[in-house]
């Protein structure tokens, strides 16, 4: 379950982070919105990995 939530997440903040350029007046926002999302995807994926051996 924490690794579909991983790439799910990781998913959603890369296509932000992509998106942002669209959109020059918010993107620090959705950028650090982005980051926050690709780090708690990251992290997830990090703890699911010994579980996946």
């Amino acid at each position: 379950m924490f690794g579909a939530l991983s790439v799910v997440s990781v998913g959603v903040g890369s296509a932000i982070a992509f998106a942002a350029k669209r959109f020059p007046s918010r993107a620090e926002a959705l950028e650090s919105c982005a980051g926050a999302l690709l780090i708690v995807g990251l992290g997830l994926l990090g703890s699911v990995l010994p579980h996946l051996t």
